[in-house]
């Protein structure tokens, strides 16, 4: 049986819209034309973390930060208690 996996560049990915998001809503609190990037960076990770960044068992949500320790770390899903592994 082949084992599931998420892949790093998701993660990754996922994280750059993030950063973004966040940078675009404290500039926008000033200048008003930086929240809509802000949200289409946010639109996109909501996109992203549906399709790829939920547990390759059971499809339950993992917080960002449980996904970056598990790039290095062995992590363990907290609803299935299935190793999530992350391809590279």
């Amino acid at each position: 049986m082949e084992e599931k996996r998420i892949k790093s560049k998701y993660i990754t990915a996922g994280f750059i819209c993030l950063a973004v998001f966040a940078i675009c809503i404290v500039i926008g609190l000033v200048v008003g034309l930086f929240l809509i990037p802000a949200a289409l960076s946010g639109i996109a990770y909501l996109l992203i973390d549906k399709k790829y960044l939920r547990c390759p068992y059971c499809r339950t949500f993992t917080n960002m930060d449980k996904l970056l320790y598990a790039k290095k770390h062995p992590y363990h899903c907290s609803n299935c208690g299935k190793l999530i592994s992350i391809e590279k």
